[in-house]
């Protein structure tokens, strides 16, 4: 595996070259047009950016040569100096050079360029003092001569410029998407054949080499998708800045875990999220500076972005070192509010008025800010996770800060699911939604007013039938019994239930199964019309079967079971 280091330098080397590349374009332009403004503007731009990508990567040569370049241009851009056709052919020379630094970064050899950068330097000296005085154009070929002379005994000379190529080619997202869209397609119809052969009793064992070789094309399709989340944290420093002098707040950003990969399409669907978990912290989470003095906490306060990877999913937190979220502060927003009514609020856990800070038309700003109190946002984050299989956990404590975890597959195109029965028809649940999975009986499931319970490493689940659950046609009015108590009663009390303990942003929820199966990876698709508007699933995944088999969504299971007990226990 290449190391970081290495994966910058090739990424380095591929923008340099393309600059390069352009650069000659655009000088045959400027060659062309001579007062070209917009090959000026470009060309400025372009050996700006050279210029501190090479600075940043330590290549001085190249970030001392694009420098003059930039002066140069810089200078013209300004009127200082009128460019010529000497002035061209000194540039196109400059380049010559600059595509000559940027080649022997691989292959090391010694390419002299002080002598044109000189020329520049001294050229653009002599244009500024002539524009100054009003007088003649000196070239600086004298004391060019001079410096080519000294570079003359320490140098090889230069010979020339050919056609390079880098070792990184791009490809556009959208052909890499439909390229793993393909390999998908070819997984499941290798598992076909395989499934079709055993069904019919013959060995299988022929396909182990074709299933390994497709099995490592997908795994090395979804790996060129994969992005450092460095990739994305390193964006934040302008967003947390921006932020902080909205809030008139001194705020440092700190970033650990940048070398974690993650599907990068992932990171497209979150980072809109992460903007706004950032600014919140800011906003809602960092004190003033004077109320941080006063709580014995240095003026200056840190927004921390991690990373980690956790089996088979990559957590990304935001934490703050701020005043915490207040517990009683937001059960009082959500009984002013009209979310719950004050006797729900009072038997509510503190995880569970926590949760309450990702409902729509939430917000304990008790002021509308650039940033903050208009009660939009915290939904929208918990959407979006959910929209991809992650989940979002929130730890705080009062006066100390407040983390939030988002919980995230490392790739949308492959994830690992245990299958299972209700009524013959096969579903799937993806691991990362697993706490375990347990066998139960009759006299082991507690009944509490309409709900079943069930004791679970020493904390009380509840559960319920899926089979009832995917019966019911009204989600907005769930009847606990007909998930729960009715269902149980054709149970005999010796007979054990397949129990799946699924877990979900702090949340435990047992589900009856009528037959667990397997593990398998699967690959999930969308559902299609009309069948989208379904509340319970995430999606479909084709088995070696050949049957569809429903994937079920456990983050919008437990809204709904939520929910329906929240307004139980209001009425």
């Amino acid at each position: 595996m290449k190391s970081k280091e290495e994966e910058y330098r090739q990424l380095f080397l591929t923008e340099a070259l393309e600059n390069f590349e352009e650069l000659n374009r655009l000088f045959v332009e400027l060659e062309k047009d001579i007062s070209s403004k917009k090959a000026i503007a470009n060309i400025f731009r372009i050996v700006h950016t050279l210029k501190g990508n090479a600075m940043g990567m330590g290549y001085e040569k190249i970030a001392d040569l694009a420098h003059v370049m930039e002066d140069v241009f810089g200078a013209i851009k300004n009127k200082e100096v009128a460019p010529d056709k000497e002035l061209v052919d000194s540039l196109f020379r400059a380049n010559d050079k600059l595509g000559g630094l940027i080649n022997a970064i691989t292959s090391n050899e010694r390419i002299s360029y002080l002598g044109i950068k000189t020329k520049l330097s001294v050229y653009l000296k002599n244009a500024i003092e002539e524009q100054e005085a009003n007088g003649s154009k000196p070239t600086g070929e004298e004391e060019e001569v001079e410096v080519l002379a000294e570079e003359s005994g320490e140098e090889a000379p230069d010979t020339g410029t050919g056609i390079k190529f880098a070792d990184v080619v791009q490809i556009p997202v959208r052909k890499m998407d439909d390229l793993l869209n393909m390999v998908g397609e070819l997984v499941i119809e290798r598992d076909r054949l395989i499934s079709l052969f055993g069904s019919e009793g013959q060995s299988t064992l022929e396909f182990e080499r074709i299933k390994r070789i497709s099995s490592n094309l997908h795994y090395g399709i979804m790996n060129v998708r994969m992005v450092q989340m460095g990739f994305l944290f390193n964006k934040f420093h302008r967003v947390l800045r921006d932020a902080a002098s909205t809030e008139n707040k001194e705020v440092e950003l700190v970033l650990k875990g940048t070398e974690v990969e993650i599907d990068r399409n992932i990171l497209k669907i979150i980072s809109d999220s992460m903007v706004h978990l950032v600014r919140n912290a800011v906003g809602h989470g960092i004190e003033s500076a004077a109320a941080r003095k006063d709580s014995g906490k240095p003026p200056s306060a840190s927004v921390t972005l991690s990373a980690t990877l956790e089996k088979d999913s990559v957590v990304i937190s935001i934490s703050d070192d701020g005043k915490g979220i207040n517990v009683d502060k937001i059960k009082e927003k959500i009984v002013k509010q009209n979310m719950v009514t004050q006797d729900v609020a009072d038997q509510l856990a503190e995880k569970e008025i926590i949760r309450y800070i990702f409902e729509p038309g939430f917000s304990s700003a008790d002021k509308v800010t650039e940033i903050s109190g208009r009660g939009v946002g915290m939904d929208v984050v918990k959407k979006a996770v959910e929209s991809i299989g992650g989940q979002v956990l929130v730890d705080t404590e009062l006066g100390l800060g407040t983390s939030v975890h988002l919980v995230l597959p490392s790739s949308l195109a492959l994830k690992g699911a245990l299958l299972f029965e209700i009524d013959s028809q096969e579903y799937a649940i993806p691991l990362t939604y697993i706490d375990s999975v347990t066998y139960l009986r009759k006299g082991d499931i507690h009944q509490v007013a309409d709900s079943l319970m069930v004791d679970y490493q020493d904390q009380s689940v509840p559960i319920v039938f899926l089979k009832g659950l995917l019966a019911v046609r009204d989600l907005e009015n769930v009847d606990q019994a007909v998930i729960g108590q009715e269902l149980l009663k054709s149970y005999e009390s010796d007979k054990e239930m397949n129990v799946v303990i699924t877990t979900h942003s702090g949340r435990l929820l047992g589900l009856v199964v009528d037959k667990l199966q397997r593990q398998k990876e699967i690959i999930e698709k969308k559902l299609p019309k009309p069948l989208d508007n379904s509340q319970l699933l995430s999606g479909t995944t084709v088995l070696g079967s050949g049957n569809v088999c429903p994937v079920l969504d456990v983050a919008s299971v437990m809204d709904v079971l939520f929910q329906s007990t929240t307004k139980k226990v209001e009425s």
